[in-house]
């Protein structure tokens, strides 16, 4: 039999056994929540995210009015300015407004850096964006890389692109841009190994048939390279502390997308340039402007507008005898130039194969392999006949 005191008792007992797991409940969610905002925003993934940059007119100025590059200085033939054109007034990275002509150096944007690692809801979203790639982090930053250190690096390549453009476009207008070439060391395992050392002045190379072919200029080290065959001997005539000598070796087999061989030699080229640019952009790294300095310079340097009007994007690294290279990313500077209003890209052919099948719809690319060829379809845009150049289809 149970008396009222033992119903009371149980009564006020009931209470006091629920909210322990009510209280249990709540933390549980707490802690739940707590680790779920962990892992999406506070525990780093091991993974980088590229996707589509900013991209300059690299005719206009920024906000304050500041040119992206300038030309000081006067052709000694003429004795005229060498700047024919003046820069456009409109902030770089305006989009493209119809019937302005304009010429677009494109770029990435990366997230995951290492002193700004990506998370996991940045991981998420980057994977349901269709522009942005995803790759490993350490294909990205090597073990001990700084982001400092890749920043140095980019703006080195960054550096190194823009005297190249200056020295491929002045002398595609044909002017001299004598140059001193300095060795800095051989290619660990080439046949210049023990042979050349670092400071040697390169004066002159002989090719197989006997021809000496003189070094005053940056390009013919490089020009000279792509006819010859891999295995040929070279003979270098070098100035090492004042004196001559005669070095010669086997050349070495070129990588699969380029011409004839190598040398096997890191060389540094001091150019003379006969007129001052100067550029004038900061936080933008790489080498991928190159061509584009180059196109920019010979439009500001002729007369009149070549581009005709048109908006034309493009990337592709510049060598100093004016071939265009490879570049990293060329899907999301696709996109970003679509974004930003170009009708027109040109790629280097080397990245044809990623290009296909990632074509944003009213974007027009072009395929380039040289300087030559890439101010032949800016101006082929401009008179109309664009839809004839080739194409990576």
């Amino acid at each position: 039999m149970t008396s009222s005191v033992d119903r009371l008792l149980a009564f006020e007992q009931a209470p006091t056994k629920r909210a322990p797991i009510v209280s249990w409940r709540i933390l549980t969610a707490v802690l739940a929540v707590l680790a779920m905002v962990i892992i999406l925003f506070v525990i780093p993934v091991p993974f980088v995210v590229s996707s589509p940059g900013p991209t300059i007119n690299v005719l206009a100025s920024n906000e304050q009015g500041v040119p992206v590059f300038t030309v000081e200085g006067t052709n000694p033939e003429t004795g005229e300015s060498a700047q024919q054109d003046e820069p456009q007034s409109s902030p770089y990275e305006a989009p493209a407004k119809p019937g302005q002509g304009q010429l677009r150096m494109v770029t990435v944007s990366e997230s995951g850096a290492p002193d700004a690692r990506l998370n996991f809801a940045q991981l998420i979203a980057a994977y349901l964006d269709p522009h942005s790639t995803i790759t490993d982090y350490e294909s990205k930053y090597p073990q001990g890389t700084t982001r400092e250190q890749n920043n140095e690096a980019q703006l080195a390549m960054m550096r190194n692109s823009q005297t190249t453009s200056q020295v491929a476009a002045l002398e595609y207008l044909g002017w001299d841009v004598p140059a001193t070439v300095t060795i800095e060391g051989a290619v660990e395992g080439s046949n210049a190994d023990g042979i050349v050392e670092k400071g040697d002045i390169l004066r002159a190379i002989t090719t197989p048939d006997g021809t000496r072919h003189d070094v005053t200029d940056a390009s013919t080290p490089f020009s000279l390279m792509r006819t010859v065959p891999a295995g040929s001997q070279m003979t270098l005539t070098v100035e090492r502390n004042g004196e001559t000598r005669e070095l010669s070796f086997d050349s070495v087999a070129a990588s699969a997308t380029e011409s004839g061989s190598k040398l096997g030699i890191y060389l540094s080229v001091q150019p003379t340039l006969p007129v001052t640019i100067s550029f004038n952009l900061d936080g933008i790294g790489g080498p991928s402007a190159g061509m584009m300095f180059s196109l920019a310079i010979i439009d500001r340097m002729t007369p009149g507008d070549m581009t005709g009007n048109n908006a034309i994007a493009g990337t592709g690294t510049m060598s100093y005898d004016g071939q265009v290279g490879a570049i990293g990313g060329i899907q999301q500077k696709l996109w970003g130039a679509h974004r930003d209003g170009a009708q027109w890209f040109l790629a280097p052919s080397t990245n044809c194969s990623e290009v296909v099948g990632h074509v944003p719809d009213g974007l027009r690319v072009v395929s380039v392999s040289t300087l030559d060829e890439a101010v032949f379809a800016v101006r082929s845009i401009a008179d109309g006949t664009g839809d004839t150049l080739p194409t990576c289809q």
